[in-house]
C-alpha cells in the first residue's frame, strides 16, 4: 500500500469515528436527555474511543515533566492502595484489551526496547489525563445546572475509563523501572516474572 493510500485510509477512519461518535453522543442526549446515566456514560466512553482511534495517526503529548514519577509514586504502594491492581485486571481482558494491544512486554527485553514500551505508556497516559481533565468541564456544566446526578454519574465514569487508566501507567512505568533495570552491557534480568503483564 502507497504512503498516500494509507494516510486516506487513516484520515477516513477518522471521519467515520468522528461522526459516528457525534451521533451517538446526539442520539443519546435526544433519547435519554443530559441528566440520564446513559448520557453520562456516552459523554465519557465516545471520546475515549474517538481519542484512541485518533491517537494512532497523532498521538497527543505532554511534557516530559508530567511523565515523571514522583518519589510517592516510585514503589506503587500509593496506587495500589486506591484498587489499580484489580483494574489491571479487568483493563487486560475482554473487550477493553482492544484499546491498548500494544502495552505489553516485549518478548526481547533490551533496553531499546523497554524504552519503546514506556515511550507507549506516556502517550496512553497523556491520552486519559487529556481526557481526564476534559471531561471535569462536563462535569461542571452538569453541577452549574443543577444536575447533581449527572455530574456524580459522569464524574465515576471518568475517574474509572480515565482516571484509573492514567494511575495504571504510572504505576506500570514504576513497576517496569524497578523489576527490569538494564546492565552496564544493556541486558535485562530475565529472572523477573512477567507481572507488569497481568
Amino acid at each position: 500500500m502507497w504512503p498516500h493510500d494509507r494516510q486516506v485510509r487513516r484520515g477516513a477512519a477518522i471521519v467515520a469515528v468522528t461522526t459516528g461518535g457525534a451521533a451517538l453522543v446526539l442520539w443519546g442526549w435526544q433519547a435519554f436527555g443530559p441528566r440520564s446515566a446513559v448520557f453520562a456514560f456516552l459523554v465519557v466512553w465516545v471520546p475515549m474511543t474517538w481519542l484512541g482511534t485518533v491517537s494512532r495517526v497523532a498521538q497527543p503529548r505532554l511534557p516530559a515533566s508530567y511523565h515523571q514519577l514522583r518519589g510517592f509514586e516510585r514503589d506503587g504502594r500509593i496506587y495500589e492502595r486506591v484498587g489499580v491492581r484489580a483494574a489491571k485486571r479487568l483493563l487486560r481482558r475482554g473487550p477493553f484489551a482492544f484499546f491498548n494491544p500494544h502495552l505489553h512486554l516485549p518478548a526481547e527485553r533490551t533496553p531499546e526496547h523497554l524504552a519503546r514500551l514506556e515511550q507507549r505508556m506516556d502517550g496512553a497516559e497523556a491520552s486519559h489525563a487529556v481526557l481526564f481533565v476534559a471531561t471535569l468541564g462536563v462535569v461542571v456544566h452538569a453541577a452549574a445546572r443543577g444536575w447533581w446526578t449527572a455530574a456524580a454519574l459522569t464524574l465515576v465514569f471518568d475517574v474509572v475509563m480515565n482516571g484509573y487508566p492514567v494511575m495504571l501507567q504510572r504505576y506500570n512505568r514504576a513497576l517496569l523501572r524497578r523489576r527490569y533495570p538494564t546492565t552496564s552491557t544493556g541486558a535485562v534480568d530475565r529472572s523477573e516474572t512477567d507481572t507488569l503483564t497481568r
